[in-house]
This record gives C-alpha cells, structure tokens and sequence, in this order.
C-alpha cells in the first residue's frame, strides 16, 4: 500500500550530489564520508521529521532521504525531500512492531541504486520500489526460502551488486534479480546473521562476504557458490557488525564477551591472524582509517569504552572511557561518534592517543541508530523516530 504526498507523476531531471549516501555504512561500505570542510562546532538544526519507531538509518541520493519505521503494526518506508523534511511518499505493509526488550520496528536501513529502493523488513518482507514515485516494483518474503528470523528480527541490509541483491537471510543468504525478484540463489533457512553483506574483491575474483550466526562465508555473487568460510560462534548468534575488509584481510567483532579476530583469505583458505577480546563490537561497527580501527568495545547500557587497535597485530594503541555505547563514523577525516544518549562526540583520529575537538548534545532519547553524513548534512535518529537533520556548512 503506497501513499504520495506529492505529485511525483512524470520523471523529474534532478542534479547529481556528489557526496549522497546510497547504502548503509556509505558509498564504499565502510563509515567512511569524504566530505570536508565540515562544521560540527556550529552546525545548525535544519529541519526535523517524525519517521515512526525503529532503528533504520538514513540514505541520501538525488535529493532525497530514505529510512524506514513502524507504527501500530505498520512499516512506513519513508522518502523525505532533502532541503525541507518534507514527506515525498510513504509506502506502508503490516509488520510487528515487536517491542521485546527494546523499541523495535525495523532494523534495516534502505538501499538506492539505479533509481530504485531495497528494504528488508525485521520479519523478512524483501521490498522494491521506484525511489521517485514509491510505487512497488516487486516484493518477496523469507519465508519464501523457507528462512526463519533471527531472535531480534531481520537486520541487514539490502546489498546491491549491478543487478543482483543480495540479503542476510538464511545460513549463507540470499539473492534475487534486483530488477525483477526472481530467485537467483538461495542457501540454507536458519542462522541469518544481522549484519550487512558486504561486496569484495579477493583472489582477483568479485565476492560478496555475510557474516551469519555462526560464520563469516565467501560467496559468488552470481551463483552463491560457497568460495571460503570461516566459523565464528557467538552468544546467541548475534553477529551484527559488519565485516571490515583490508586487502585480503578481514576484521570481525561481535560482543557477549566474545570478542575480536583478523582473518586472511587466500586461494579460498582463511587463516586466521590473532584473535583477543579487546573489541567486543556488540551491534555496532568499526571503522578503520589511515591503517587503525576504531570502535567502541561493550553492549548496550554498559560503561562501553572508545579502542584504537592496530589490525595487523591486536594490539590496543589506547583506550578511552566516557563515552559509553554508540556508534561510530569518519567524516571530514575526524572521528563522529554518537552515544546512546544522543551525545556526539568529535575526536581526532590518532593513533597515538584519544583527542577530543567537540562535545555536544544535539538529541535526546535512545540514539542506537548510525548517523549519516551526505552533501554537508548530519542526520541523526532516535528511537522513537524523531529525524533531525543538522547543516555542517561553515
């Protein structure tokens, strides 16, 4: 069920934005905006939005913003006009809420490629729209692969490789034709990991790797042919971070007190390099910048700290504490970090040592949703889904 809010009839020539935000995690996958000249001192509120209860994020391209909510048993995947917040076009489908020790609502955030918008809902509706006007284009469903939910919902994100889309559902996921929904592939019902597929290339070969609920897996992306894997158990299968590929190297984390590992694949063998628990990355991700990661090592509602690790040995360059849980970007070659609290953080990111440049409050409310940095704009959510967009202009 589809509701405009504009007339959105005949195709409308929009220019390009160089610096839009199609995918979660960004245009390379990574948390890595290249945006400079960015003021996070003095930004300003720009427009404020009610998307509805969830934990989507945002995705910007051509003028618009998507993300995704829930309200009284209904999704609502939202398209925002950029400059204003104001509602381009809703589509709405019946989805639980389901609330169980959390907010709930969706998890996923969607995906714009070619002119159209990929959604996956926590309960497995796999959605496809026309990105100007909302209208459906295709929809699936899990349970069509015969592929159960894991405990807190479906969670990854649509992952689009030229026209094969790519979903975190069952043992070793799920693609379909991205501009039809025809099945192309599918492998296995249970063990779906939260985490995004990410696309690779590895041994001179295009791959795309999921992190499921109990291993990382290699695969062809046009036959879903298994290339590698490497097992990585976890308490109660949450996988949720998104693997972070260095050249033929891969890091994972998750929390629970499991812990951290680099891997590297070769010729479709994994070897593992060190594995230590000075990272626990419970659902949120890392980012790795000028040859170090950062995370912010600790579940939700715990004393999380902020760790800089070297990737090629484990060892912890330094730790810093006060900050607590969230979620953690780069943006204008500084560090973004958002607490759960709706406290951000700017820091420097030196390996040498923890430097703060800012700390503000610019939200309130549980802030568990990665922000996003698009076209000198910071969008930031809450759990009840009040959307506020800041200009970072000087």
């Amino acid at each position: 069920m589809k509701l405009l809010y504009a007339i959105c009839l005949c195709v409308v020539t929009t220019p390009a934005y160089s610096a839009d935000w199609p995918q979660f995690r960004g245009p390379k996958y990574n948390g890595v905006s290249k945006e400079a000249n960015l003021d996070f001192v003095n930004m300003k509120e720009k427009w404020r939005a009610d998307v509805h209860t969830g934990f989507s994020a945002v995705t910007v391209v051509d003028g618009r913003v998507y993300t995704m909510g829930n309200k009284k048993g209904t999704d609502h995947i939202v398209c925002l006009d950029e400059e204003t917040g104001e509602a381009v076009w809703t589509h709405t489908y019946a989805c639980k809420l389901d609330p169980r020790m959390y907010e709930g609502g969706p998890n996923a955030t969607p995906t714009i490629k070619r002119g159209k918008v990929y959604t996956l809902s926590r309960e497995g509706h796999m959605i496809c729209l026309d990105a100007a006007t909302g209208d459906l284009l295709w929809e699936r469903h899990a349970r069509e692969f015969n592929a159960a939910p894991p405990s807190w919902g479906f969670s990854g994100s649509t992952t689009v490789v030229g026209k094969i889309a790519v979903y975190n559902v069952g043992s070793g996921g799920v693609a379909l034709d991205a501009d039809s929904g025809k099945t192309l592939w599918g492998t296995g019902s249970r063990d779906a990991g939260y985490a995004t597929p990410v696309p690779v290339k590895l041994d001179g070969k295009p791959q795309i790797a999921i992190f499921t609920g109990k291993r990382v897996v290699g695969l062809d992306p046009h036959s879903g042919k298994e290339l590698w894997e490497f097992v990585w158990k976890t308490s109660y299968d949450v996988n949720a971070a998104d693997p972070i590929f260095m050249g033929n190297r891969f890091f994972i984390s998750s929390g629970y007190g499991t812990g951290a590992a680099v891997a590297q694949v070769r010729n479709g063998s994994v070897k593992r390099l060190w594995r230590n628990k000075v990272m626990r990355s419970h659902f949120n991700n890392c980012v790795f910048w000028q040859g170090y990661l950062y995370g912010l090592s600790g579940e939700s509602g715990t004393r999380a700290k902020l760790v800089c690790v070297d990737p090629a040995t484990g060892d912890v360059k330094w730790q810093h504490r006060g900050i607590g849980f969230g979620s953690i970007l780069i943006a204008d070659d500084k560090l973004i970090i958002l607490n759960e609290s709706g406290n951000l953080f700017i820091a420097d990111p030196n390996p040498e040592e923890y430097k703060e440049l800012h700390q503000d409050r610019p939200v309130s409310g549980k802030c568990w949703t990665t922000p996003t940095v698009a076209n000198s704009c910071l969008y930031i959510r809450n759990a009840k889904g009040k959307l506020t967009c800041f200009d970072l202009n000087p």
